[in-house]
């Protein structure tokens, strides 16, 4: 390392902003700026080491290790740059009987307590680790850094962790619901396992919670059951609130895990109305179910809601193994009216199950003016491949082209015949403030002009995927891309992703979506030529990736 000047000397503040860009772009580059001089090793680090993780996991034990005794070094400066303290292990692990499989190795607590102690700026610990935190380090914590914000991501213990889950700098928790039981059948029993009323006894403790996750979530059997179609609706079950209870004001709250598991009935929505200043939520996240209750109970009250992540479903059209009941919509209407009372939405995440999209597109064209993301997935009948896709291609693309504030856009969209629609750019690509725009096209088992069909082998039922027409492929995203810049010099577009997507289904209900990409990202660099000069660069190799689709896809 040589120099203790930068080669360019910008001044600190301008050296700042570029390794902060840096750091979200490109980390290797950061990294090799950072062994240029004494002088921009001093001005990265602080950006590079703000967030450190310390993972127990087995590969990665040595390297966290080695960052403790950095930290606890007197001659090293490393402590002066950490503001974020991860710890994390996802490689332990319970029975279906809840006993602890221990699968990696441990820090030792009091290596912990010194960093804690040593860190010079500590804005935020992160625990994620599926046990309590020990005594030792949240004591610390609250003795050292009083102001500190502790998050508790992925809390499954079978028992409740009451120290830190009581503690004042709790502000952000993701709380697991029927992780890891066994199966069960009567109500009862559920309540015995769900941890619900703890969960109310956590809420009514913390007053400076500020994100909530209630992530429902079951062992292998339950699962099998909940997604093969082989039980009926899992029992749902919801926060056993009182009329006296006062919950903190949430920023930030979603339900993860199977759809419709909480359930949303109207004296509960009623009562949570109540119990709850809803004017502070900003980020409401559904996943994939639709309360109708919860939107007209508590809908008028989110006068402050900019992220919204929902399912569209009326009745039970989709999972029609399970018996209709009050936890979906019973009227396109109710959902329509909720989207459109929110006056400021700026991110919409829409999971469509319903054939009759015209009211839906158009409130969603009343968010025009303060919109700068949308994620639009229409659903379909993966085990039923006769089944087109819920979409109405024009109303879409119609809805798209006015919202000419977005900065994000994903959605799904259909083949017609099989053919690539070549008018679509000329629709989408008035959108000039679009920075990041991502599509995906299911390709059926029909043939179409990117991909011959495919067929089940009848003595394995194996699965063999013709390949993508990857010169084709190509030539339509970097056609796409290039249209934004034809309608715009000052298009702002960094990035576009087609997506193709074949499904297959095996022996046991699972379904497997199967993601062949191609990326076009715009060159940064100030010589850079216009995109429509060849200033763009593309990535994707034709080759079909494998993903389980018991997880959903996310923006």
């Amino acid at each position: 390392m040589k120099g203790s000047k930068p080669a360019i000397d910008l001044g600190g503040d301008i050296w700042h902003i570029i390794n902060n860009l840096l750091s979200e772009d490109s980390r290797n580059s950061l990294l090799a700026l950072r062994r240029t001089s004494r002088a921009h090793k001093s001005f990265v680090d602080p950006v590079l080491y703000r967030s450190l993780e310390l993972s127990d996991e087995e590969e990665r034990f040595d390297a966290a290790e080695h960052k403790i005794q950095r930290l606890l070094d007197p001659n090293d400066d490393l402590y002066l740059h950490v503001r974020h303290l991860i710890v994390s292990n996802t490689k332990r692990a319970y029975t279906n009987y809840g006993k602890l499989q221990k699968v990696s190795k441990d820090f030792r607590p009091g290596d912990l307590v010194a960093v804690i102690e040593r860190l010079h700026h500590l804005h935020a610990f992160h625990w994620n680790v599926k046990r309590p935190i020990p005594e030792a380090i949240i004591a610390k914590l609250e003795h050292r850094w009083p102001d500190a914000i502790l998050s508790v991501g992925a809390h499954n213990h079978p028992t409740i962790d009451t120290r830190s889950l009581y503690s004042p700098l709790l502000r952000s928790l993701s709380f697991c619901i029927l992780n890891h039981t066994a199966t069960v059948t009567a109500t009862s029993q559920l309540e015995q396992y769900s941890k619900l009323p703890e969960l109310r006894e956590i809420l009514l403790r913390s007053s400076n919670l500020q994100k909530l996750d209630i992530k429902f979530e079951y062992n292998w059997l339950d699962r099998k059951a909940v997604w093969t179609g082989i039980t009926a609706r899992p029992h749902v079950l919801n926060l056993p609130l009182q009329p006296s209870d006062r919950l903190p004001s949430l920023q930030e709250l979603t339900f993860s895990g199977p759809p419709e598991t909480y359930e949303f009935t109207r004296e509960h929505c009623r009562l949570w109305k109540q119990c709850m200043d809803w004017s502070h939520l900003r980020r409401l996240d559904l996943g994939i179910s639709c309360p109708q209750y919860f939107f007209e109970e508590i809908g008028s009250c989110l006068t402050n809601l900019r992220s919204l992540a929902m399912g569209v479903r009326i009745g039970d059209r989709y999972f029609t193994h399970w018996a209709q009941g009050p936890l979906t919509s019973n009227n396109i209407n109710v959902v329509t009216n909720f989207i459109t009372c929110i006056p400021m939405l700026q991110e919409l995440s829409l999971t469509n199950f319903v054939s009759g999209e015209s009211d839906l597109f158009q409130s969603i064209r009343t968010k025009c003016t303060s919109l700068r993301k949308l994620y639009y997935h229409a659903s379909i009948n993966r085990h039923d491949h006769l089944v087109k896709p819920y979409i109405l291609y024009p109303v879409l693309v119609a809805t798209i082209s006015e919202l000419l504030e977005l900065r994000q856009l994903t959605f799904d969209f259909p083949l017609l015949d099989g053919h690539w629609p070549t008018h679509l750019a000329n629709d989408i690509a008035k959108l000039a403030r679009l920075d990041t725009l991502k599509i995906f096209i299911e390709l059926r088992r029909e043939a179409t002009d990117f991909a011959a069909a495919y067929h089940v082998d009848p003595v394995d039922g194996g699965y063999d995927f013709p390949p993508l027409n990857l010169e084709l492929a190509i030539e339509v995203a970097t056609g796409l891309f290039m249209s934004f810049f034809a309608h715009s010099a000052y298009a702002c577009l960094t990035k576009l992703e087609i997506c193709f997507l074949r499904f297959q289904c095996e022996d046991r209900g699972q379904t497997f979506e199967n993601q062949n990409s191609i990326q076009v990202t715009r060159l940064e660099r100030d010589d850079a030529p216009s995109p429509l000069d060849g200033g763009y660069v593309v990535v994707g190799d034709g080759k079909w990736v494998e993903h389980d689709m018991r997880t959903q896809r996310v923006v």
